[in-house]
């Protein structure tokens, strides 16, 4: 087994015990991020939708996890493009999702140590679906990616 391979299999253990604790614990899961993410938590209202989205989230982590083979390889697709947005855009990219986030998005004020994190979490997103396709077949799982192995 590649180290890719093992790398990608220990991230998918992590997302989903992620998933879970965002689907059941959505309200905590944001009032943690906000403690971490934003200089002025009191002072931002999260828009009504925000929990619930939260909880969705949280159940495409989990059950893409649980899933595994195609479901979790379109997770870390769609990750690693979002994951070059963030990288290169950080500052866009937060202001876009304080207009989705939040009643009043002229009000939120990022953590300067939160910005990096961001683009961080942008890199190892771009290196997770790189990783990915790159170990496309390898990992035994047989039909769950459409590759029967038989090469």
């Amino acid at each position: 087994m590649s180290f890719e391979l093992k790398y990608i299999r220990m991230v998918r253990l992590a997302f989903g015990p992620l998933g879970f604790v965002m689907a059941l614990f959505p309200d905590a899961v944001l009032e943690a991020f906000e403690d971490v993410a934003l200089e002025n938590p009191e002072e931002c209202t999260a828009k009504p939708y925000l929990v619930p989205a939260v909880r969705v989230e949280g159940v495409v982590y989990a059950l893409a996890s649980v899933v595994g083979g195609r479901a979790y390889r379109w997770l870390l697709g769609i990750g690693g493009v979002a994951g070059v947005v963030v990288a290169l855009f950080p500052d866009r990219y937060l202001a876009f999702g304080a207009e989705l986030a939040y009643e009043n998005p002229e009000d939120v004020e990022w953590s300067d140590d939160f910005v990096t994190a961001v683009r961080v979490l942008g890199v190892v997103l771009v290196l997770l679906a790189l990783s990915a396709v790159r170990s496309r077949g390898d990992d035994g799982e047989g039909g769950d990616d459409g590759d029967d192995g038989d090469e």
